[in-house]
């Protein structure tokens, strides 16, 4: 079984996806391993067992595992369980910020039959040989193991856009391309830029040299499908001044760097991204506090100058790709997809996008359903 690491560096987290078959976890009780004769149950099933189960487990076939068996984690690390309080906040946002966004778009079988297994949850973080903090461990399409649950900040969209939910929506998309193939034309767009297990070392990660080639984020560059996935994922979570800020404008007088928005209004509206949490843990900016078009503009130039097109033109013709695959495959529209899941952080965080109180999600308690 290959293994996927996804890494917290200072500029980035990056991510990685193997192969890797499906397990059978349809209980969430520990039992003792007694060479498979009389399992005894150590843990009978909690109303947070019962929750998940009825919840996730028999409507999408997606099982969560928070007091995990040894057997289903990785052992190249030392790993501690999520405490239970913490694993209650996870199935409440991810049930908030995963699953209903994706049924209301598409529908309940869409979600139960195109989705992850299931999920593991981790209570503390590891880190790799270099010292870089992993942020979980995947298997494409398949299994999930996310860590630091135990550190979850539940109200706080930027903690978990970077730790939790861009790895959900990276790795469900997994599972549709793998259905149903995108066109072969989007890997054509960065063909020769793909670097399979080279991909740590061929960039640099504090420029972001690798948006210049066409990749989002460095670990894009793997190949095609983590492109894919990586593109989609960073296209929900990022900041989009397009979409979000209404602050388009031809006036040169308005707009002196040329970006096609309103200085003033480009600028009043970044000072509004506090009001959906700190915009960094204490040492790094989060991913997801980034701008679509700010990254798009540092790749607006050729990796090389025998390419035909920037970085910039690459990716919009990937999203174009991307967003007409989704529509005519799967009758899913990207941007209502990306609409629906914003339109719930206020209530996450308990403020609107303009500062102004609403009521803010409990995600400490079990809904009583």
């Amino acid at each position: 079984m290959k293994k996927i690491i996804y890494m917290f560096l200072a500029a980035a987290f990056l991510m990685s996806c193997s192969n890797d078959d499906k397990i059978n976890t349809s209980e969430s009780a520990t039992t003792a391993d007694d060479g498979g004769v009389n399992g005894k149950v150590i843990n009978p099933q909690n109303p947070l067992d019962k929750y998940i189960k009825k919840h996730f487990s028999q409507p999408y076939s997606i099982n969560i595992l928070y007091r995990f068996l040894e057997r289903d984690i990785y052992r190249s690390y030392t790993m501690a369980p999520t405490r239970y309080e913490k694993a209650i906040e996870f199935v409440n946002v991810f049930n908030y910020l995963f699953v209903e966004p994706y049924i209301k778009i598409t529908s309940k079988q869409f979600l139960k039959e195109h989705s992850f297994n299931t999920v593991i949850l981790i209570g503390e973080p590891a880190f790799n040989s270099t010292g870089a903090k992993l942020v979980g461990f995947a298997a494409a399409g398949v299994k999930i193991h996310l860590l630091e649950i135990n550190n979850m900040d539940p109200n706080n969209i930027y903690w978990l856009n970077d730790n939790i939910l861009a790895t959900l929506y990276h790795e469900n998309a997994h599972t549709w391309h793998q259905a149903k193939l995108y066109p072969t034309d989007y890997e054509k767009i960065s063909a020769s830029d793909y670097k399979r297990d080279n991909w740590v070392t061929a960039w640099n990660l504090s420029s972001r040299n690798y948006l210049p080639a066409g990749f989002m984020t460095a670990y894009s560059s793997f190949n095609s499908d983590e492109d894919f996935v990586e593109m989609l994922a960073r296209y929900i979570v990022y900041h989009n001044a397009t979409l979000d800020c209404d602050c388009a404008t031809t006036d040169s007088s308005l707009d002196t760097d040329g970006d096609g928005f309103d200085d003033a209004l480009y600028t009043a509206w970044k000072d509004k991204f506090w009001n959906y949490g700190n915009l960094n843990d204490g040492q790094n900016t989060y991913e997801s506090s980034n701008v679509w078009e700010e990254q798009l503009k540092i790749a607006d130039v050729k990796i090389r100058p025998t390419e035909t097109y920037t970085g910039k033109q690459k990716i919009e013709q990937k999203m174009a790709i991307m967003k007409k695959y989704l529509l005519e495959e799967w009758n899913i529209n990207l941007d209502e997809l990306r609409a629906e899941i914003r339109s719930r952080y206020p209530y996450v965080v308990g403020r609107d996008f303009e500062g102004n109180p609403v009521p803010r999600k409990d995600f400490s308690v079990l809904p009583n359903n």
